[in-house]
């Protein structure tokens, strides 16, 4: 926690409007809330500008899934006040209506039994690459230093308080309660990032997305190699196998 509120990189999202996609845990074309997320780096709680490009995080109005997409695939020149972002629509490029296309007409031949061959590659590809980016993620990311700063300054005035009220009382009272209070903040905050982050749920809508498919433990590492090769992080963060544990306990529970 220290060092996070020291020098931080946090991942910043601004609501942006609506669009269409094709959600790949639905496995059909569904509306999604846009937002741009950017990552920008700060130092004692002072921004100190933006790492990298922005991309643009998409959330299924139905599933809840995080997805991201190119920022150049929806052209804007000014971003809208955020308190439009539930009317304002961008005009989406060509390609994405084309991809919702060949992303139907691929879910189609799955369900027919004819995916087969390239097809059958591009669509476990276009599937993990989906989630590449919410890998590279630090489950605290999205945390803004100030608040990390109010949480470890809580935690230390806790402490002092506790151990000084224990030392004026003769009694361990004090210094017990300070102690659950603490626990209490850091459960707190833990539990805000198992419900929130989407790094600690990206497994999940992973193993979700893949199940239909049935991926082989060689077509995920395929998938995996081409990520490194391309200097994507996530090919080195997904496991293979621990994705597969996960679609086995899907599978088991359905």
């Amino acid at each position: 926690m220290p060092l996070s509120v020291l020098n931080a990189r946090v991942l910043c999202i601004r609501p942006i409007g609506v669009t269409s996609d094709y959600c790949p845990v639905c496995r059909q074309e569904r509306r999604f809330h846009l937002a741009q997320a950017e990552r920008r780096r700060y130092f004692l709680c002072f921004d100190q500008g933006r790492e990298g490009h922005p991309h643009h995080e998409l959330t299924c109005f139905v599933c809840g899934c995080k997805c991201e997409r190119p920022a150049e695939e929806r052209p804007i020149e000014i971003l809208p006040d955020p308190k439009n972002a539930g009317t304002y629509e961008p005009e989406p490029l060509p390609i994405v209506r084309s991809r919702i296309r060949d992303c139907v007409a691929m879910e189609d031949a799955l369900q027919s039994g004819k995916l087969q061959g390239e097809d059958r590659e591009e669509m476990i590809r276009h599937t993990i690459y989906s989630f590449a980016r919410i890998y590279d993620e630090d489950p605290f990311e999205r945390i803004k230093p100030w608040v990390m700063l109010l949480i470890a300054l809580t935690i230390a005035s806790l402490a002092v308080f506790g151990i000084i009220a224990m030392q004026q009382s003769g009694s361990k009272t004090p210094l017990i309660a300070a102690g659950g209070a603490i626990v209490v903040i850091i459960a707190a905050l833990m539990y805000w990032v198992t419900t929130h982050s989407p790094r600690k749920r990206v497994r999940t809508w992973l193993a979700t997305a893949l199940l239909p498919i049935d991926p082989s433990r060689e077509e995920i590492a395929q998938a995996r190699r081409e990520m490194q090769a391309s200097r994507i992080k996530a090919g080195d963060a997904i496991r293979s196998e621990k994705v597969l544990a996960k679609m086995k306990k899907l599978k088991a529970s359905v």
